[in-house]
């Protein structure tokens, strides 16, 4: 069996709207967005060695339909070599890459905070900044913990201006989504070669949020996707289907896990200038590099 291929990624930045804008496209009638938002399949380091079932599964998450577009919204991807190569070597034709930038040092901010609330970060701001700018990038499994380094959009993005061509590549920006979604929208619409809307129906995703009896949680949803041991024990006791039941249930479960939505916090001027004068170099090459001024983010709009 084939690998089923979407003509749409929406590979990034992490914390910066992309369930919104992947919610946003899905309203299109000639759009069909996965139905899971992120399956990672791309990125794989199995990926080789996927068997037909793997291939189905991922073929599942999109409805059988004569869409004109095809997209998913895996964050991971933008941080993959993995996924550039496992591209580059199943495509004839490139696919559609739409990258909706943030802000860097808003969405540090955002993502330190969801991590926190998810009860996976102890450290306060300053020790993890110092432990993520010490850290050198590498794949990881669980929620990932890369709040400076996801924010280094000149770094990431090089490969793919390097790998595909310029015109299969669009930049949006996180402020312009939260102002105006429907321009927005548009603006993808336009770029995929696709009539645009008069109306679309607004969308606000991943508010930050505190998890009650986090410990639980983690252990719960760790157990339905195969981190623990006893986990991956378990398909020699009981049958695959048994197993597959188990962790749906676990999974639909933990949708409903009960969170109370918070405010993010906001940085301190001393913090807020520290993470300027840190990504101020990669927002100058950026800028280069994707040919626009970013002028949303009032931060590097100066030399000081």
């Amino acid at each position: 069996m084939l690998h089923f291929k979407p003509n749409l990624f929406i590979p990034g930045a992490a914390k910066s709207g992309t369930t919104t804008l992947h919610n946003l496209l899905n309203q299109h009638p000639e759009i069909c967005m996965s139905s899971v938002k992120e399956p990672g399949y791309w990125k794989n380091e199995k990926f080789k060695d996927f068997k037909n079932i793997e291939k189905e599964n991922y073929l599942n998450l999109f409805m059988k339909s004569k869409h004109k577009i095809f997209g998913e919204s895996t964050t991971a991807y933008m941080y993959y070599d993995t996924f550039i190569n496992n591209i580059n070597s199943n495509y004839k034709v490139s696919p559609k890459f739409i990258f909706i930038l943030r802000n860097p040092i808003d969405r540090f901010n955002s993502h330190f905070w969801w991590i926190k609330g998810l009860g996976l970060e102890k450290s306060n701001f300053q020790e993890a900044l110092s432990k993520d700018q010490n850290n050198q990038f590498k794949a990881y499994n669980y929620y990932p913990k890369y709040y400076f380094q996801f924010g280094l959009y000149a770094k990431w993005l090089k490969r793919f201006y390097n790998c595909f061509d310029r015109s299969n590549i669009k930049i949006i920006i996180f402020e312009d989504l939260i102002n105006n979604q429907l321009k927005t929208a548009n603006s993808c619409f336009e770029f995929l070669g696709l009539k645009k809307l008069d109306t679309i129906s607004n969308h606000t995703s991943n508010q930050t949020a505190l998890l009650k009896n986090p410990e639980l949680y983690h252990f719960l949803n760790k157990s339905a996707i195969g981190k623990y041991s006893f986990t991956k024990i378990g398909k020699y006791f009981l049958p695959k289907k048994t197993i597959n039941w188990i962790r749906l249930n676990i999974k639909n479960n933990l949708k409903n896990w009960k969170k109370e939505n918070v405010s993010c916090p906001k940085l301190s001027k001393e913090n807020r200038y520290e993470l300027k004068a840190l990504y101020f170099k990669d927002v100058s090459e950026l800028k280069k590099l994707t040919e626009y001024n970013y002028k949303e983010w009032t931060d590097f709009n100066s030399q000081e």
